[in-house]
């Protein structure tokens, strides 16, 4: 399975999250690493994944984020796109999109809260949506 792991870290102990790492793997391999430096369209996933407020303190990678999408029909476009948001190796919560006629608008959005604020809310599924968006445009499916 092809999925993108995302760490994000408080290296200058702000209580904000300062560096994302990219991390693309194919199966149990890592086939590419990169920064938000790098180029507009990870430097735009970046930012709108450190608004979920999913991070760590410098030099951990326990908390982070896996996204991969399911393609069940083979058509070449996904249906659905996961986000599992890991605590080490166990998974905190959960999100997901799908696209149900596959229009690429999305018809379906199951979100817990993801930028922790404590209430899942509009908000939550807007991120989700713009996660999901930034996510498909990289072109990892």
């Amino acid at each position: 399975m092809r999925y993108l792991q995302v760490i994000a870290q408080d290296r200058l102990g702000t209580g904000v999250a300062d560096s994302v790492q990219l991390r693309f793997h194919q199966g149990d391999q890592m086939w590419r690493t990169a920064t938000a430096r790098e180029e507009a369209q990870l430097r735009s996933f970046s930012k709108t994944y450190l608004k979920c407020a999913w991070f760590n303190a410098a030099g951990s990678e326990a908390r982070h984020l896996r996204m991969f999408s399911l393609n069940p029909r083979g058509d070449g476009t996904p249906e659905s796109v996961r986000l599992h948001f890991h605590e080490g190796d166990t998974i905190a919560y959960k999100a997901a999109v799908h696209d149900l006629d596959n229009d690429g608008g999305f018809e379906v959005i199951l979100v817990s809260d993801i930028d922790n604020d404590g209430r899942a809310n509009r908000t939550d599924r807007s991120r989700v949506t713009a996660l999901v968006k930034q996510f498909l445009k990289l072109g990892w499916r």
